[in-house]
């Protein structure tokens, strides 16, 4: 299991920001994150904004995205976002273009792929 979570980093440690398209949410860095049962919520240090096709609150903006836990990868982009805080990296997200529950501060872009700068 171990090396499967290794081989998930070095994948996305190397992705190349030349293979962004428009559903890429932009490099930020992470000011904190918030976790429940449902979903992990990163927001962004201000005045960075995730940009996304949905108009989750009446904008495309928003300053958090939030990755389901029921996601079948949950545990892989979970550990992405530890690793990226943990090490002061950068970080981007695939939006889905699908917008979270409105509950806690949402509703927020929803996340299917984590990019780590």
């Amino acid at each position: 299991m171990k090396l499967h979570y290794i081989v998930t980093l070095v994948i996305l440690l190397t992705v190349s920001p030349l293979s962004f398209a428009e559903n890429n949410s932009g490099k930020a860095n992470i000011s904190y994150y918030k976790i429940d049962v449902s979903r992990i919520v990163i927001y962004a240090l201000a005045p960075t904004k995730f940009l996304d096709n949905a108009e989750c609150n009446g904008t495309t903006e928003a300053n958090a995205v939030a990755i389901s836990t029921e996601r079948e990868n949950f545990s892989d982009l979970y550990a992405s976002v530890m690793l990226a805080h943990a090490h002061n990296k950068q970080i981007a997200f695939w939006l889905d273009g699908a917008c979270t529950p409105a509950i806690v501060g949402g509703p927020f872009p929803s996340a299917t792929m984590v990019y780590v700068h």
